[in-house]
């Protein structure tokens, strides 16, 4: 049994965070040229930071983990492309502590047949996106994660069945770097556009951190996955009116190798949102997010606790400052948990940021 691995895993991996095409910042913008800047926000978890980003024996999914949030310039407003500069300073706040068995929530008198018992694992992300658009079309952006994380464990003794010795991690490392490239289409007189979006997730993150006692973590423990990941997606925006639009985002992220023994499964992501401007300086998102991983791979993996499907609702509210900058605040609840064997997961994840162009 992991801890709580894949129903929030970044965001360092595909996800990440930055995952889905540049999970790393989210914000309305309204369609009127009077509130071109009036909004650029995002809120990743990975956990899902990147995804992130991003972003995971039988021990309960500890597991890594991101915010997922859409978080492309179509969440930021208008849509319209930034020639030159940008940058996205995201803190997350991500703590697992519910053990959950499919649907159901237990508590640690009710785990059976496992090597452990899951007690937490804290997540504070920091995650740092670096962007550059080309032209009206090209974009490119490197999105990088540094994870502070700590987890704790009970072993449970194999004669007598009961509690024993606690182990834990603490630890603050950079996770998985992530490359993406961005190609956006306008169409309908630019009520309408939508982008194309692929890159890499890449293998930066250590996967041999040990704790105290030199024990080395599990693999989804680990800032890093040890892999090399393809990410790709399609983004869409629709301008209702002046003050709100409609938003969407769909993105895969695949693991192209395994690394001793371990490789990720396959996530899936899916957000649609609402955005509307009460003001030419604050404005307000609501996102429906849906995750779907499959278990991972490997002798270092634990297939039969790994795998999760989720569902959580993000309202934030955004305020720019001054003409190019936007602070954002996000919250993000979980409405639908399942996942695979015994895993921990969220009650509820924050995302605190700063956006801006040059």
């Amino acid at each position: 049994m992991r801890a709580a691995g894949d129903a929030a895993r970044s965001c360092a991996t595909p996800s990440q965070e930055f995952f889905s095409s540049m999970n790393i910042h989210f914000t309305p913008r309204i369609a009127a040229p009077q509130f071109t800047h009036f909004a650029r926000s995002a809120a990743w978890c990975a956990a899902s930071i990147l995804v992130m980003l991003a972003a995971s024996p039988a021990i309960a999914s500890c597991g890594s983990a991101f915010c997922t949030l859409m978080s492309d310039r179509y969440a930021q407003g208008a849509g319209e492309p930034h020639l030159g500069w940008s940058v996205d300073l995201r803190m997350e706040s991500v703590s697992q502590q519910t053990l959950r068995s499919g649907t159901t929530t237990l508590s640690a008198s009710q785990v059976t047949g496992e090597d452990a018992i899951e007690r937490h694992t804290k997540n504070t992300n920091l995650l740092t996106t670096l962007s550059y658009g080309f032209d009206q079309h090209w974009s490119f952006a490197l999105r990088i994660p540094v994870v502070k994380r700590d987890h704790l464990h009970t072993l449970i003794d194999k004669d007598s069945g009961l509690p024993g010795d606690d182990e834990q991690w603490r630890f603050t490392r950079v996770a998985d770097v992530q490359a993406i490239a961005r190609r956006q289409f306008v169409v309908n007189g630019g009520a309408a556009s939508f982008a194309l979006f692929g890159g890499l997730k890449l293998p930066t993150g250590s996967i041999d951190i040990n704790n105290a006692d030199g024990t080395r973590a599990e693999r989804a423990l680990q800032p890093g996955s040890g892999t090399t990941d393809v990410v790709f997606g399609v983004a869409a925006r629709r301008a209702l009116g002046l003050s709100d639009a409609l938003i969407g985002q769909a993105s895969v992220s695949q693991a192209l190798n395994a690394r001793e023994n371990f490789k990720p499964g396959m996530r899936v992501e899916f957000s649609a949102g609402w955005s509307h401007a009460f003001s030419a300086n604050i404005g307000s998102v609501v996102q429906l997010n849906l995750r779907h991983r499959k278990p991972d791979i490997g002798a270092q993996a634990e297939p039969a606790n790994s795998g999760s499907t989720s569902v959580d609702v993000s309202p934030g509210i955004t305020v720019s400052v001054g003409k190019a900058s936007t602070l954002y605040a996000y919250l993000q609840v979980p409405v639908y948990q399942k996942v695979t064997g015994i895993q921990l997961v969220p009650r509820a994840s924050f995302a605190l940021g700063w956006t801006s162009d040059f």
